[in-house]
C-alpha cells in the first residue's frame, strides 16, 4: 500500500472547529487525483490507535504541497487541530477511487458540483483540476450549509467555478433554504451533463433522486467512518444496489449513484 511521510507547514482555523492543514509531501502532491483521500496517523504511538481519513482538498505538485480540511468531531481530530508547524505525519495514500472526469477534449461539458459542509474538500480539488483542463468544461457549483460560517473555504471554491451559488438554511449568505431545493431549478435552467456531490448522506440521497428523475449522470463521494482504509476491516461499507455492500475506502469513496441502494442506507 502507498505510504508517505509529510510535514505540517501551516495550520489555520478557517471557521470554528475547521482547520486547514498545509503539508509538505511530494509523494501525495504528485500522485493524488481528485476524490482520493489519505489515512493519517494521529500520533507516533498507539493512542489513538486508528488513523483518520481526510479527502485531499488541493495539491500543488510543483511545490510538493497538499492541503487537507479537518473538522473537529472527536478526540483524534482535536489532537490534529492542536498540532504545530513541523509536526511529522505518517500517511497512507493516496487511497480510493476518485471522480470520473469528462473525457479529454470535452470542452463543451457542463458539470455541476454540489457541496454540503466539509464535502467541499474533494469538490474543490475537482474544480481546480477541471479549471486546468484544455479545453475547460463549464463548471457550476452549489454550496450549502446551515449558516454562513458552515460554508468553509467558499471563496476558494467559488474562484474555481464559472458560476457559484451559496445556500444557507438561515439565509445568512446566498439563497435561503437547502442546497437540493436550489439544485432542481438550476438543472432545469441549464441541464448539466454530470453532477458531482459530496456532503451528508441525506443530501446525497436527495441529489441522487433528483438526478435519476432528470436522467442526469451523477457521482457522489461518500463520507464514512473508516478503520483500516484499505478494505480489510469492512467498517466503511454501504449497501449496494442489487444486494450486498461496497467498501467506501476501496470501491469508493466516489461512486456512481446507481451503485448505491439509498433506501438501505443506515441513518446517521
Amino acid at each position: 500500500m502507498p505510504r508517505a511521510l509529510a510535514t505540517l507547514t501551516h495550520r489555520e482555523e478557517v471557521a470554528r472547529g475547521h482547520y486547514l492543514l498545509q503539508l509538505d509531501c511530494g509523494e501525495i502532491a504528485r500522485t493524488a487525483e481528485p476524490g482520493q483521500f489519505v489515512h493519517l496517523r494521529v500520533s507516533g504511538g498507539t493512542d489513538p490507535l486508528l488513523r483518520r481519513p481526510f479527502s485531499v482538498m488541493l495539491t500543488r505538485p510543483g511545490a510538493d504541497e497538499v492541503q487537507l480540511l479537518v473538522r473537529t468531531v472527536g478526540r483524534g481530530t482535536e489532537i490534529i487541530a492542536g498540532h504545530e508547524a513541523g509536526t511529522r505525519y505518517d500517511l497512507l495514500g493516496p487511497l480510493g477511487n476518485g471522480w470520473a472526469l469528462p473525457a479529454a477534449g470535452a470542452g463543451d461539458a457542463n458539470v455541476m458540483l454540489v457541496a454540503g459542509g466539509v464535502g467541499v474538500a474533494p469538490l474543490l480539488f475537482l474544480a481546480d483540476t477541471l479549471r486546468m483542463a484544455s479545453p475547460m468544461p463549464y463548471v457550476r457549483a452549489l454550496f450549502g450549509g446551515a449558516t454562513q460560517e458552515a460554508l468553509v473555504c467558499w471563496t476558494e471554491f467559488a474562484s474555481r467555478c464559472e458560476e457559484f451559488t451559496a445556500v444557507t438554511e438561515d439565509g445568512s449568505a446566498g439563497e435561503e433554504g437547502i442546497v437540493t431545493d436550489v439544485l432542481v431549478p438550476e438543472i432545469e435552467r441549464d441541464r448539466p451533463d454530470l453532477v458531482c456531490a459530496c456532503g451528508p448522506d441525506a443530501m446525497l440521497a436527495a441529489v441522487a433522486s433528483i438526478c435519476r428523475d432528470a436522467e442526469i449522470d451523477c457521482q457522489v463521494s461518500m463520507e464514512q467512518w473508516m478503520g483500516c482504509g484499505v478494505g480489510a476491516c469492512l467498517g466503511c461499507v454501504v449497501p449496494a444496489r442489487g444486494g450486498g455492500y461496497v467498501r467506501v475506502c476501496t470501491e469508493g469513496p466516489v461512486f456512481d449513484t446507481d451503485e448505491i441502494d439509498w433506501e438501505r442506507m443506515p441513518p446517521r
